[in-house]
């Protein structure tokens, strides 16, 4: 679900579906972590150091052609930067794989 969808859902319910979408379905950890870092300020429940994360990685790719963005890039342009995107993911896959676990354990109420 995107789009619209995603818009009607509560900020709990997107990050639980952006985590999910991640762990289960192969969606993009950095775009994730865009995602989720847009919703902090909806998240109170979760702990700082768990959303940290996702601002961290959120803020160390800001300048990255990610998803629908990549359509206004030139073709040069963007092939340097997706290395440099791709070299980050697997960098951060692991962390943020655990991060969104915790994310999860701490929307569900457990800690």
């Amino acid at each position: 679900m995107t789009g619209e969808g995603e818009r009607r859902m509560s900020p709990k319910e997107r990050a639980r579906h952006v985590a999910r979408r991640v762990l289960g379905e192969g969606y993009d950890p950095l775009l994730a972590c865009r995602d989720l870092a847009q919703l902090r300020a909806q998240l109170s429940e979760v702990p700082d150091d768990i959303m940290d994360i996702f601002v961290g990685i959120a803020s160390e790719v800001d300048d990255l052609p990610l998803g629908s963005e990549r359509e206004a890039w030139a073709v040069a342009a963007s092939k340097s930067k997706d290395a440099e995107a791709a070299d980050y993911r697997e960098r951060v896959r692991a962390v943020v794989e655990a991060s969104l676990r915790r994310l999860l354990m701490s929307l569900n109420g457990e800690h």
